[in-house]
């Protein structure tokens, strides 16, 4: 077998061997198969092979938010991007060479039998079979020709019926090659062999042999290959690193969960500023708001406070947050409301100073009191027109200012207990100073007194009205020499009392005494801040010597028979008091304790 480049041959062969095969010229071919050598596969299968490796990497952590690669890094990718890259465009270079230099063969590549040779032309570079060893073979429609190096050609006949004919008619080329080289005729040679050089060519013809047509690029096709590479490949690195980080925001937001959302920004680089200042917060929020508590809420808001630089993303959430917050206050001041208390409120206040519901507590507040009003005034008697808008007002003012409510005694000093001394120091029952009355009226006698029944007033005010909604306490005494009530900077109930002897007196034997009877005149006060008109109450109360107390008790002391007598008409001149006062307000204040 010999190799020959066609483009390498002489003009005039060149010539011969072109119109022998595409134009029947003589040496015509004896046997022809038109195809041409695949040498194009190799070149296709590295594109093929480097593409498919290169989608196969584009898809390594693809969208993938949980993955280390999901976006490709360039200092590791981008060599491999760029690789795959130029091994696809470097197999296409130079699958487009061949094709272009197949198409530019000025002759049909293919197989083709002459007398004295087979060609195999199925590129520019021929293998040139002798026929000198070649063997031929008739079966069906094809006649097979063999060679001795193991090479072995099978051509088509149109008429199976010709094969045999025609692989005779190859037999009796080959003798007359063979007779013609042993010859050495020129013309039988030039007849028998389209590769044989003629002694003469045609004077007009070119002499020039057929070029090779080429691309550009095949010469560089490797610095062509290359240019891509570095062109495209960090455009698709990015394309692919943008695409995936799409599909993982997408993936995300479809989870739409504070855990995808944080891994996206482990990862993700596009959607980072839209994630971490809404897609997160507003999932975080959500799930605040899903607890249905305010202190999720709260501690939401802790995290994610309020900036001056703070972006739309971020007001917007601030505005969502206000909206979820106060739709939580309201339940949680509904649930406070619902325990029908004012601790309950105020304990809702003072748990969520900073609530912004100010208006709707207020109102559940004034319900609060409303309603105590409302019970109080179903109650009250009747007998006093003026108590139910007084005690109106005293509300009002607890609501506005507090619970606070004074109650302060003043003692006036008697004008009369001086004569009932002297008196009873001209009786003849008279056992010295422990007979004197006015000494079991003093400042002493009178705190005790005052203690108890403010401690009465005091638990029945409260209960009546509202136990936390008024506290009421006893306040300083009034000094004796005031002549006029001081101002208050609370709600205040005066008591003014005085003990004063009516002109009676009673003698005893055993033990042996004089006692004088007293009026005990009680003048009240209510006073509310403000100028309002004050509620007035007066009751003069006359209570006879009591000395029924002395019936059990005739061995007593002198000093301890009138403390008995005494006090006893001192507790009840109180207690009688306060009675007829509470009575004024609450229908059951006979029966206070």
């Amino acid at each position: 077998m010999l190799v020959v480049d066609f483009y390498k041959l002489p003009r005039a062969i060149q010539d011969r061997f072109v119109g022998s095969v595409m134009s029947g010229f003589p040496p015509a071919p004896l046997l022809a198969r038109k195809s041409a050598v695949q040498t194009k596969a190799p070149w296709v299968a590295l594109s093929v092979v480097s593409l498919l490796a290169l989608v196969g990497t584009t898809a390594i952590g693809y969208g993938e938010f949980h993955s280390t690669l999901s976006i490709h890094s360039w200092r590791v990718f981008f060599a491999v991007y760029a690789v795959l890259v130029f091994g696809v465009a470097f197999g296409l270079v130079q699958v487009w060479t061949r094709r272009v230099r197949e198409r530019g063969l000025p002759f049909a590549a293919g197989v083709y039998l002459f007398p004295a040779c087979l060609i195999d032309a199925q590129s520019d570079c021929f293998r040139i079979y002798d026929t000198t060893d070649a063997s031929v073979k008739a079966k069906g429609s094809h006649v097979r020709v063999s060679f001795e190096s193991g090479s072995s050609f099978s051509f088509v006949v149109a008429n199976a019926n010709d094969a045999e004919a025609t692989a005779t008619g190859v037999w009796a080329a080959r003798e007359r090659a063979m007779q013609a080289r042993a010859s050495e005729d020129p013309k039988e040679l030039v007849a028998v062999d389209p590769l044989h050089n003629p002694r003469f060519s045609s004077p007009v013809g070119p002499r020039e042999p057929y070029q090779v047509q080429m691309p550009l690029w095949k010469k560089y096709g490797v610095v062509a290959a290359g240019i891509v590479a570095i062109v495209v490949a960090p455009l698709l690195l990015v394309s692919r690193n943008r695409g995936s980080d799409n599909a993982m925001y997408v993936r995300a937001t479809k989870a739409n969960d504070v855990a995808s959302y944080r891994l996206y920004l482990e990862h993700g680089r596009v959607h980072t500023v839209q994630v971490d200042e809404y897609d997160l917060p507003h999932a975080e929020l959500r799930d605040a708001a899903a607890a249905g508590t305010v202190d999720a809420l709260i501690a939401f808001r802790a995290t994610h406070p309020v900036t001056k630089t703070q972006s739309e993303l971020a007001a917007k959430i601030q505005s969502e947050l206000a909206v979820e917050i106060r739709t939580a206050m309201l339940a949680a001041l509904e649930s406070a409301r619902a325990k029908g208390t004012l601790a309950a409120l105020n304990e809702f206040a003072h748990r969520y100073p900073d609530h912004g519901i100010d208006r709707e507590l207020g109102e559940a507040i004034h319900a609060v009191y409303i309603r105590e009003f409302e019970a109080f005034k179903k109650a009250a008697p009747s007998n006093d027109k003026n108590v139910v808008p007084f005690i109106e007002r005293l509300f009002a003012w607890a609501e506005k200012h507090g619970a606070r409510v004074e109650i302060r005694f003043r003692r006036r000093k008697s004008e009369s207990l001086g004569r009932a001394d002297a008196f009873v120091s001209r009786t003849p029952s008279f056992a010295g100073e422990v007979s004197y009355p006015s000494q079991y009226f003093d400042e002493k006698h009178s705190a005790k007194r005052e203690e108890v029944l403010g401690k009465i007033l005091a638990s029945r005010f409260e209960k009546g009205l509202s136990e936390e909604i008024f506290d009421f306490l006893q306040g300083a005494v009034v000094p004796t020499d005031v002549e006029m009530l001081p101002e208050v900077k609370v709600p205040t109930l005066f008591v003014t009392h005085a003990a004063e002897w009516s002109g009676h007196t009673y003698t005893t034997q055993k033990p042996r005494g004089t006692y004088v009877s007293i009026i005990f005149p009680f003048d009240a006060q209510f006073v509310i801040p403000g100028g309002a008109k004050p509620l007035k109450f007066r009751s003069d109360v006359f209570r006879a010597a009591a000395i029924g107390q002395l019936k059990d008790n005739n061995t007593l002391r002198p000093g301890s028979a009138e403390e008995k007598v005494y006090g006893t008409m001192g507790n009840e001149a109180f207690d009688q008091f306060g009675r007829k006062f509470l009575e004024r307000f609450f229908p059951d204040a006979s029966q206070t304790p």
